[in-house]
């Protein structure tokens, strides 16, 4: 988080409108942090959304949405479910001639990578990777802890927030969760 995924994602979402292209960006609708339907950066930046559903109600959905897009983006795609096929979707999309963007993070606040982002980097044709600033130190941060009053925190996978819940890190001053609680096949 804090990389600036969301802003590149608008910044190249606003380049093609500029150009007269069909744009449409989607949202998961479990994401309401700032805005019901605006994908909005931590700094405030929005651009209007099409809220999506995560699950498998999302193939019919995104056919019904994107008929006449030539640009389509995707903002928090770790979130969408492995029953909404997104992988699947975003390549027969870019498969039709469509310019595809995909804004996701790589990796949960356990250290571990989101399986949903690891299938759509294995299919993406560029990949642009981000790393925010340690809160800590200042060094290329590169994972995500949660926080709770001010300590490291560990729960479950999915919990919407922003810097109220979460910090950047680095390697050396991310704290890892105990052995027992550490989930590796998500």
């Amino acid at each position: 988080m804090f990389s600036g995924k969301t802003s590149r994602l608008i910044e190249l979402m606003e380049r093609h409108i500029l150009a007269g292209r069909k744009v449409t960006l989607f949202k998961p609708e479990i994401d309401s942090r700032y805005s019901e339907n605006e994908v909005v950066t931590h700094k405030g930046i929005k651009l209007p959304a099409v809220i999506a559903p995560t699950d498998e109600r999302f193939g019919e959905f995104l056919a019904a949405r994107t008929r006449d897009s030539n640009v389509l983006g995707f903002d928090e795609a770790q979130f969408w479910k492995p029953s909404s096929r997104l992988p699947q979707h975003l390549e027969d999309l870019a498969n039709s001639g469509r310019t595809v963007y995909v804004a996701a993070l790589n990796r949960d606040h356990f250290g571990n990578p989101f399986r949903m982002t690891v299938d759509i980097l294995a299919i993406s044709d560029e990949i642009y990777t981000l790393s925010a600033v340690c809160s800590r130190c200042g060094s290329d941060a590169i994972f995500t802890q949660r926080i709770i009053n001010g300590s490291p925190a560990f729960g479950e996978i999915i919990r919407i927030g922003g810097k109220d819940l979460y910090e950047p890190r680095c390697r050396n001053c991310f704290v890892w969760p105990s052995a027992q609680k550490r989930i590796t096949d998500l």
